[in-house]
């Protein structure tokens, strides 16, 4: 949990230093928040391992003859 604790803070920093003149707190943390979000998301990607010979998945979609 440090690790995405840090990177949390690494991102806001760079928010903070590019936009953060014009955020009040209440945006920095609204801003906080969904960085969190999106770091937890990272985090679940980052957890599935892929192979060299794995693909994506094809769509299925399963064909219906028209009606007569």
């Amino acid at each position: 949990m440090a690790a995405l604790e840090d990177e949390v803070d690494a991102l806001l920093a760079l928010v903070r230093q590019r936009y953060g003149s014009r955020l009040t707190a209440a945006e920095l943390d609204g801003v906080r928040q969904g960085i969190e979000g999106i770091v937890k998301m990272v985090g679940a990607l980052r957890a599935v391992r892929l192979r060299n010979a794995d693909e994506p998945f094809p769509p299925f979609v399963p064909f219906r003859s028209p009606d007569p």
